[in-house]
């Protein structure tokens, strides 16, 4: 054990003391902040040059409603309403064309020669029998070469629509305004349950917040993949370097491969709970004196869900840092790690491709057959129990166990590997040769 540890010690130090441990340290952060000022940047620098569009009304009665609802928008939506000198907003700008001003021209090529010359961002063309009861909706169409800017259209829509249907309703002899306020549409509430004490007193239900509810959960377990994916990598090619360096042959001849190989695996999971700790604790600062982040995350980063977290970090790089390291000892160059690390790295990645089923439905069969799955079960696992309505009591400690059972194979057969493949060289053996070294025992 004290041969593990001296080399768990030496391994830790080495690699919180380079260059690049320090510098990730703190650049992380860094560009986490620096991510968001741009995106920031980005909010506030938006294209605000004016959009020319023109209206083809056929029906002779939408150009008009379409002309007062852009000046009501360009007058009372444009700028900020905490800085009303600021604008936030494009101005838009309707030219109306009438067909019968151009009695030898087609609107659809004229004015589409002219989104393309750039004076004219768009154009809808309104058929002349929309407002009627059976009008076509194939008659109310936008052309435009920028298809991806999609806020004008959709304001377009919604006024001609509304516009319509006030006038059938009216035309029908009923009471558009009345109408209105019987159809409109009234805001869910999304609430937790009513829970009763054994003493009978009941707790009323209280509104959800959804961020964390969900935004907490997911946000660690990428943390969690995030420190998996920094560490086990990195661990196999540092066995991989001290193997073509011949450094690992005078390694083994003072440590067994078994101690080497613990002592760099209990190295990794120390860098990874550096890491960890470092990013956690900066999120816990800052959540616990920005007044603005709701009670709900802060409550929601509790003592237990961080002791989870700890928990399924340690199983995951002790599953994956055996595996990565296995086959660092396994190859002799790095062109030979290609063709191994890809099986590796697909389950790797596996749990992260599974994120939007796990959080549409975290009591689904497909989640819960995951959180069972080992390679699996750190982050599906941990998603379920934060995600509501949570684990059942027997589900975590049965994953819990599965796991570390898992852990302890994993580690095994690493072992087998790395024994045979530190101290070989050549070619880079098959799958199915070093599932011989495992069963040779």
């Amino acid at each position: 054990m004290s041969k593990i540890s001296t080399v768990m010690r030496n391994e830790y130090l080495r690699a919180v003391r380079t260059k690049a441990f320090i510098l990730g340290v703190l650049l992380t952060p860094v560009l986490f902040g620096a991510s968001i000022i741009i995106m920031a940047i980005a909010e506030n620098n938006k294209d605000l040059t004016d959009r020319h569009f023109a209206v083809v009304d056929r029906s002779g009665m939408l150009g008009a409603v379409i002309e007062q609802a852009m000046q009501a928008r360009n007058e009372h939506q444009l700028y900020d309403k905490d800085d009303p000198e600021e604008q936030v907003k494009p101005r838009w700008i309707p030219e109306i064309w009438n067909p019968a001003d151009h009695p030898d021209e087609r609107a659809d090529v004229v004015l589409s020669q002219r989104v393309d010359d750039g004076d004219l961002i768009g154009f809808l063309s309104i058929g002349a029998d929309i407002p009627a009861l059976d009008g076509d909706d194939r008659e109310l169409a936008w052309f435009t070469d920028t298809p991806t800017y999609n806020d004008l259209p959709s304001a377009l829509g919604q006024t001609v629509n509304n516009t319509v249907r006030h006038h059938r309703l009216t035309s029908s002899d009923m009471d558009a305004e009345l109408i209105a306020k019987l159809s409109k549409s009234v805001k869910m509430t999304t609430m937790g349950l009513v829970e009763v004490d054994t003493d009978g007193t009941v707790h009323e239900a209280e509104e959800t917040d959804k961020f964390a509810e969900i935004g907490v959960p997911v946000g660690l377990a990428f943390l969690l993949f995030m420190l998996v994916m920094m560490s086990t990598p990195a661990l196999m090619n540092n066995v991989l370097e001290e193997k073509m360096q011949r450094i690992a042959e005078v390694l083994v001849s003072s440590v067994s491969p078994f101690q080497l190989l613990m002592g760099k695996l209990l190295s990794a999971v120390l860098v990874s709970l550096t890491l960890g700790v470092i990013y956690l604790g900066g999120v816990l600062i800052f959540v616990h004196n920005f007044d603005k982040v709701p009670p709900a995350v802060v409550e929601a980063l509790d003592l237990n869900t961080l002791l989870l977290f700890v928990l399924f970090l340690v199983m995951s790089l002790m599953i994956y840092g055996s595996v990565f390291a296995g086959l660092g000892a396994a190859c002799s160059e790095i062109q030979d790690t290609q063709t191994l690390i890809m099986p590796a790295m697909l389950f790797l990645i596996m749990p992260i491709m599974f994120i939007g089923p796990v959080i549409e439905s975290p009591d689904g069969t497909l989640a819960t057959l995951l959180s069972f799955f080992p390679p699996a079960t750190p982050m599906i696992m941990f998603m379920r129990a934060g995600i509501p309505p949570g684990v059942d009591w027997w589900e975590l400690p049965l994953a819990i166990v599965l796991c570390t059972g898992f852990c302890i194979v994993s580690v095994w057969a690493a072992s087998r590997v790395f024994r045979v493949g530190i101290l070989m060289q050549g070619k880079a053996p098959t799958w199915r040769q070093m599932w011989g070294w495992i069963r040779a025992g």
